[in-house]
């Protein structure tokens, strides 16, 4: 007897594992499961169309970069496909430098999957409680 199919998760749900699981706990076997093919990712003055292949070597860059590298959200907002996230990160750097900084990301879910990040450059410290 087949299981009937597992149930979509919610875009904010897909977010949160992109940003714990692949992220906190470096899991690029995720990428594909998490991320669209392509995904348009925005920053000001700037549109890139990335594939799986270019995400996941960004992201093998970034680790490398960063033996240290955590993203906590503070506040995050969900309408529709929508999911906006104000989070905290933690990051230290091959060279042993450490960094606290903070941003705000735009993100948008279609069929459990990530096809768009819109986001710009971090700032030093973090969102107050």
């Amino acid at each position: 007897m087949s299981q009937p199919p597992s149930p979509t998760p919610t875009p904010e749900q897909v977010v949160r594992r992109y940003l714990e699981e692949m992220y906190n706990e470096r899991r690029l076997d995720l990428v594909g499961e998490l991320i669209a093919d392509p995904e348009i990712r925005h920053s000001p003055g700037e549109r890139r169309v990335m594939s799986l292949a270019e995400n996941t070597e960004r992201l093998e860059k970034m680790f490398a970069q960063c033996p240290v590298l955590r993203f906590e959200p503070s506040v995050v907002i969900t309408q529709d496909d929508l999911v906006s996230v104000a989070w905290n990160g933690w990051s230290t750097q091959a060279d042993g430098r450490s960094y606290e900084f903070a941003a705000v990301e735009l993100f948008r879910v279609q069929d459990g999957k990530i096809t768009e990040i819109w986001n710009a450059k971090e700032a030093k410290g973090h969102w107050l409680p």
